[in-house]
């Protein structure tokens, strides 16, 4: 194998990881839905951390590669998705942490659970985050055409939350309360968690573009439906 496929191979192995590790801080947030937050939080402040210095490195080894060896055709299509698929993947590790803080704010002021479609987005999430790094190492454009299609539920599911949140009864149920500054933080909360959870989504849908863009040559960033 030459030294440039080599090199190559160590970039995707790199990025996998990365994938690895945001996927996982994505997961530990989901799992303090309902639960006390403050241990979840502090693992996934200090993984963000190391997944903020993997972008750093994965950034300067693709613009070394780029300069030492200015590679044409796939290879350079697949260093600029590396690059650009390594700043996804930190975006999911920021949105972990949002979500730790979403849920501080819950915790603080109520004992309620998040919504049941809270719980669903969050298993369609995590499936996300996981399917779009699998068609990433598979260069599988069918996946990848999956993951794009869970993001049109997931931003149905983020828009009723909104609305059953900001709905006029809850808002005047909230306001008459004697518990209305609680209900009101708790709803603040819930729309915080969800928009944290839908744009994970963008972000795998993103990742996922990548990989089409890479195995067809085909930009479907602004596609229309």
């Amino acid at each position: 194998m030459k030294k440039f496929e080599q090199e190559l191979a160590a970039l995707r192995t790199r990025i996998v990881d990365m994938g690895t590790l945001s996927r996982s801080m994505v997961d530990m947030a989901i799992s303090a839905l309902g639960r006390p937050v403050e241990d979840v939080y502090q693992k996934v402040l200090a993984d963000e951390e190391q997944l903020d210095q993997m972008q750093l490195d994965i950034d300067r080894e693709a613009i070394r590669l780029l300069t030492v060896y200015g590679p044409v055709a796939n290879d350079l299509r697949f260093v600029l998705m590396v690059a650009r698929i390594n700043s996804e993947l930190e975006r999911i590790g920021d949105q972990a942490v949002n979500m730790c803080e979403d849920l501080q704010l819950m915790a603080t002021k109520t004992k309620s659970s998040p919504l049941p479609e809270i719980h669903k987005m969050a298993k369609l999430v995590s499936g996300m985050v996981r399917d779009s790094m699998a068609a990433f190492v598979q260069e599988d454009v069918r996946k990848a055409d999956e993951v794009l299609s869970t993001d049109d539920v997931v931003d149905a599911l983020n828009d009723q939350i909104v609305r059953e949140l900001l709905s006029d009864q809850v808002v005047r149920s909230a306001i008459s309360s004697e518990q209305g500054p609680s209900h009101i933080s708790d709803a603040l909360g819930l729309i915080l968690l969800s928009r944290s959870l839908e744009r994970i989504a963008d972000q795998a849908t993103n990742i996922c573009e990548e990989v089409i863009y890479m195995v067809k040559g085909a930009d479907v960033r602004h596609k229309q439906a």
